[in-house]
């Protein structure tokens, strides 16, 4: 088989695979907060991207962590990957994913860096965990703090990628011929 095309294959499925386990990270997030509240999950579904609970005993903090670890948990997971990264590894699809799961995780972090300053202009769009964050923490804190944080961990995760040589790996699969 041409190496191109496998390469391609290759690229979609880790697309796929990594969206899939971002969505289930991201919703594992907001569950683990919501079981330390001492609720009840009702609905979990990584397809439809939402959880669901009742009860719980929930403080304006712990509702800020819940909204925040739909990113964070993906975050941490994503950089214990790159800690254990095999940078050495000559499989194909191994260094295809580890890009691909990497980019969907900090590409998603990209929100927390956005959407407060659009939450400045009166702009955010509703429902969404940033906002819900953004109304509890701006009633004491700027929102370019979030930006400011949300960088640096984004810029965390592409040092992390460039020191274990992710990326490196990812091109010199791509060019293969």
């Amino acid at each position: 088989m041409n190496k191109k095309i496998r390469s391609i294959g290759y690229v979609l499925v880790s697309a796929a695979i990594s969206v899939f386990l971002y969505i289930f990270l991201h919703e594992a997030g907001h569950t683990i907060v919501m079981l330390a509240a001492g609720a009840t999950i009702t609905d979990f579904s990584v397809f439809t991207a939402h959880v669901s609970a009742v009860g719980g005993k929930y403080t304006e903090l712990s509702d800020m962590f819940m909204n925040a670890n739909g990113a964070l948990f993906p975050l941490i997971i994503t950089y214990l990957y790159l800690l254990f990264y095999q940078s050495g590894s000559t499989k194909s699809f191994y260094r295809i994913f580890s890009y691909m799961a990497v980019i969907v995780a900090l590409g998603s972090a990209l929100a927390w860096v956005i959407i407060p300053f659009v939450y400045m202009l009166g702009n955010a769009p509703v429902n969404d965990d940033v906002t819900k964050f953004l109304a509890v923490f701006c009633e004491t804190y700027h929102p370019l703090i979030v930006s400011t944080a949300a960088a640096v961990l984004i810029g965390i995760g592409i040092l992390l990628m460039i020191k274990k040589r992710v990326i490196y790996n990812f091109i010199e699969e791509i060019r293969q011929k």
